[in-house]
């Protein structure tokens, strides 16, 4: 089961309204280098000391090396999280002919579990 919903994530004292995939086959909460670039600007970014794959909840792999610290705000509760970042997150793609636009982050398990984020499809 995924929720998709928007949120504010802050990084740095900057804050912007983000598209967020709650996906919890996810093993980490994952951004793209394009979406930090667009929506937060030039952000100090911590390089990991070593780079590592995580799975999204469709099997697919995909390499992190640096995150940030950030703020979450769902409604009026703010998580307080790492978010791992990936060049290989793409903002777009083609499913059966179609353009689709995806989540800007994407929360996974890990962050849902320490929080304490149960999903429910109907309230979102």
């Amino acid at each position: 089961m995924q929720v998709r919903r928007n949120v504010v994530v802050r990084v740095s004292g900057r804050a912007s309204e983000l598209d967020a995939l709650f996906d919890p086959g996810s093993s980490a909460t994952i951004m793209g280098y394009e979406v930090v670039r667009e929506l937060f600007g030039d952000l100090p970014m911590m390089k990991l000391a070593r780079t590592r794959w995580v799975v999204l909840a469709n099997g697919e792999k995909i390499m992190v090396d640096a995150y940030v610290n950030a703020e979450i705000l769902v409604d009026e509760y703010m998580i307080e999280d790492r978010i791992y970042l990936s060049k290989d997150v793409v903002r777009k793609a083609t499913i059966e002919g179609r353009e689709v636009k995806l989540p800007d982050l994407i929360i996974g398990a890990p962050t849902m579990e320490s929080w304490g984020i149960e999903l429910d499809l109907k309230e979102g």
